[in-house]
């Protein structure tokens, strides 16, 4: 009974109220990330000077091309080490927002997760691996839809190079983004404006406003994608205050990014990799309207699995009260 009397007080919500929780701390630990994430950038900077230089034929055009299309045999680097390059960033920043986010508020990083300060490895690990089986369901469909536009390009030894990368390092990426945006700003957002609603669609928006300068916005148009984002930023936010927690998002995060990059590439896609397939045609609304199917499905589960609260919990507003203790 504790524990569902703590997710009806949206515990999770209220754990900025545990520290220090000044308005001006939030975007000096922002500040810090961001300045981590783009000093995280120099070696791939460095890589692609280097190919220019090395090669004077590659101007404007050809980085042009990159950033529409980053791929990275334009510079002569593998697709391997090009994903490690941008991986760097959220490597970088990642032990940037660890410790200056436990400086700045004097609150474990742990309250990021859930209010039990003890990582629900069970929720992160069927995140992970039913989303990652939706996906595949879900893909396997549009291959039966248009199977013509989809080729197999396995080669073991990338692919295993591939496997380890996204086992061991795509993790930090995914993982940073959840602590940012479902985790500290949801909180932030919380303790300033006392619901759930708004700290949820708060934070949807920043998430697709951060993700405006990908490759695919610019090839797939810009509107079309920010409505994948933000349908991908609710979800994730929904299912964080049911919850009470971050770890299914953890999970369903590194499960998407995955199976980008383990399973189906696509031209215009933010990962360029050595996937298992590659398919030639995306089309933006059925890619979001897939998602919110996929979405939904979870949700039913998750709801009866893990017993969650009534969904009303997320309109209404809540008070600064004091904080069970487990």
């Amino acid at each position: 009974m504790l524990f569902l009397e703590r997710i009806s007080d949206m515990t999770y919500l209220k754990q900025a109220w545990e520290g220090l929780n000044d308005w001006w701390r939030y975007p000096m630990v922002m500040f810090g990330v961001i300045v981590a994430y783009f000093v995280g950038q120099f070696p791939l900077t460095f890589a692609i000077l280097r190919a220019q230089q090395e090669n004077p034929d590659l101007g404007t055009s050809e980085l042009d091309k990159f950033m529409e299309n980053p791929d990275f045999s334009i510079y002569g680097i593998g697709n391997n080490t090009g994903l490690l390059l941008l991986l760097l960033s959220f490597i970088f920043a990642f032990p940037v927002l660890y410790y200056l986010f436990m400086i700045m508020h004097k609150r474990a990083f742990t309250s990021l997760i859930n209010a039990t300060k003890k990582v629900r490895w069970g929720r992160v690990l069927f995140g992970l691996i039913f989303w990652f089986l939706l996906a595949c369901f879900s893909e396997f469909i549009m291959y039966l839809r248009t199977p013509e536009t989809y080729t197999f390009q396995f080669e073991l030894k990338p692919f295993l190079v591939l496997l380890l990368i996204c086992i061991t390092l795509l993790p930090i990426q995914t993982s940073l983004e959840e602590f940012v945006f479902r985790g500290y700003l949801m909180q932030g957002f919380a303790s300033l404006l006392k619901n759930a609603w708004a700290p949820i669609l708060i934070t949807a928006i920043l998430f697709g406003a951060i993700h405006s300068s990908n490759p695919e916005v610019v090839k797939y148009g810009m509107w079309q994608m920010q409505l994948y984002y933000l349908t991908a930023g609710l979800f994730l936010g929904i299912i964080t205050v049911m919850d009470d927690g971050i770890e299914l998002a953890l999970g369903v995060h590194a499960a998407t990014n995955m199976f980008g990059a383990l399973m189906l590439s696509y031209e215009g896609a933010a990962l360029q990799t050595d996937s298992l397939f590659r398919t030639s045609e995306i089309n933006p609304i059925l890619l979001t309207g897939s998602f919110f199917l996929l979405g939904l499905i979870f949700i039913i589960i998750c709801s009866k699995k893990y017993k969650w609260a009534s969904f009303n919990r997320l309109f209404q507003p809540f008070s600064h009260s004091p904080i069970d203790k487990v």
